[in-house]
């Protein structure tokens, strides 16, 4: 027959009983309709509101996708240093935040 190693036949294994939950997931989705699965997850996901970085702690900042402690600190050194940012471009003058970055956080953030 086929000569798997125990490494190969555990693979195989754990992919049969993945695909065995997705079909019993799926079937109990279909019988009740109230069935949800709930997944974990990620803190960036959970940003209830816009942040305005002129206002921000460094724990808000953090919260952000892609922001890390040394960018987010950055911010605010910046921040501290000019005043306060008057436009988003501006926050591109903030060394590791550059335009594609900064794209991608526009949701996420507000000025007032």
């Amino acid at each position: 027959m086929l000569n798997l190693t125990r490494q190969e036949k555990q693979v195989l294994l754990f992919v049969g009983a993945v695909v065995l939950a997705g079909i019993i997931i799926n079937y109990l989705q279909k019988i009740n309709p109230g069935f949800k699965v709930i997944l974990p997850q990620s803190p960036h996901s959970i940003i209830e509101k816009k942040i305005n970085p002129n206002k921000a702690s460094l724990e808000e900042l953090i919260r952000l996708p892609e922001i890390g402690p040394v960018l987010a600190g950055n911010i605010i050194e910046y921040r501290n240093s000019i005043g306060g940012f008057k436009s988003f471009e501006e926050l591109q003058k903030v060394q590791g935040l550059g335009p594609k970055k900064l794209k991608r956080l526009k949701d996420y953030l507000i000025l007032e």
